[in-house]
């Protein structure tokens, strides 16, 4: 399985924005007030040295994939405990995005049809990228691509005239700790660079490989950034009441009110685009599991994986405020460590053992 330099550039730039248009916002709002738009900053700049870390790794473990790295440094069986770590790891990460495109669909939509009907589809797309593997997923990543783009491209200009820049004065008024609160806070909706590393050796050889990855991720981090600093902007002290922020955003513009509600295109631009993020982390866990066992039918997990997230979200929406709560008091500190802390230890640490069997050609990125 090989992925090309511009479907990993398609794939970072359609996962990073996808899932923090939502809550994080109003989130950040609560902490940080008007610095909103610095706590995001601050995150989007870990996950730049994040990015860094992976492009140092795929460089210097050049045709090894991640699990083929700590299996030289520790062994087989301490490898497969580490994929497995990790697949738990996706899967809870698939959870705060999934519920909350949930709840916003029905309040933006006006969805009445039940939740069954709705979001089943959804899971069965997500059994199919698990089923068919990275490769699939990173292809559909070119087409959705498209519909992010423009989706927060209109969100944009809709509702730039409504914004107020007075809202983010003075900078840094606040207590800096209320705003590094903000950023911890938010890092459960972080970390997206990861999956460089779980997609090393995998990866077609081509110039300029890294610019073009470092680009995609700059501008969807501008991106992400730009749309903290309008939705302050917006609503100022009132922002972290504003939960679904791109909706609240784009809803009162006066060009939508006074023409079409162009709010609803953006809604369906960004919901057809956020796909791929609310099922790519179900993908790489299902790869982690066959990555571990090879022998496992890939059916058989996937199958399971994608019914178990489907009935768990279908059967608890009351909960989703303490799923919330929950996720930032006790996965946060995990989450660090294994998105940030044991990648880059690992690039630091593992071993490079040359393998006689290994070559240059693309044979050496073929799935493990």
């Amino acid at each position: 399985m090989i992925i090309n330099k511009k479907q990993v550039c398609a794939l970072l730039f359609t996962l990073i924005p996808a899932s923090k248009f939502l809550l994080l916002p109003s989130v950040y709002a609560r902490f940080a007030h008007q610095d909103a738009w610095l706590a995001g900053l601050i995150n989007c700049l870990m996950d730049g040295l994040l990015l860094a870390a992976a492009l140092v790794f795929i460089k210097r473990f050049k045709g090894k994939t991640f699990f083929k790295v700590i299996e030289d440094t520790s062994g087989a069986g301490f490898a497969r405990a580490i994929y497995v770590i990790y697949a738990v790891y996706f899967i809870l990460k698939a959870a705060v995005p999934v519920y909350e495109h949930k709840k916003f669909i029905v309040i933006s939509l006006y969805e009445t049809t039940p939740s069954v009907f709705t979001f089943i589809p959804f899971f069965a797309l997500a059994f199919y990228f698990c089923l068919k593997g990275l490769k699939v997923m990173a292809r559909t990543g070119e087409i959705l691509l498209r519909f992010t783009v423009i989706g927060f491209a209109l969100a944009i200009v809709l509702s730039i005239f409504e914004c107020d820049l007075f809202y983010l004065l003075p900078i840094m008024k606040n207590p800096v700790n209320l705003t590094l609160n903000a950023s911890y806070s938010g890092l459960i909706w972080y970390g997206q660079p990861l999956i460089l590393f779980f997609l090393a050796g995998r990866i077609k050889p081509e110039k300029h490989f890294n610019i073009s990855v470092i680009a995609s991720f700059a501008a969807a981090a501008l991106l992400c950034v730009t749309v903290y600093a309008l939705f302050t902007g917006i609503y100022g002290d009132l922002a972290p009441r504003q939960t679904y922020a791109i909706n609240k955003m784009t809803k009162y513009s006066l060009f939508s009110a006074n023409t079409l509600r162009f709010d609803y295109i953006v809604t369906l631009l960004l919901t057809a685009g956020s796909v791929l993020a609310l099922a790519a982390p179900l993908a790489f866990a299902a790869d982690c599991v066959k990555t571990a066992f090879g022998g496992i039918k890939p059916w058989i997990f996937s199958l399971s994986l994608c019914a178990a997230a489907c009935v768990t979200v279908l059967l608890t929406p009351l909960y989703f405020r303490a799923i919330i709560d929950f996720f930032e008091k006790f996965f946060t500190p995990v989450m660090a460590f294994l998105a940030y802390a044991a990648p880059v230890l690992i690039t630091i640490f593992g071993k490079n053992r040359k393998d006689k069997k290994e070559s240059n050609t693309y044979e050496t990125a073929l799935e493990k």
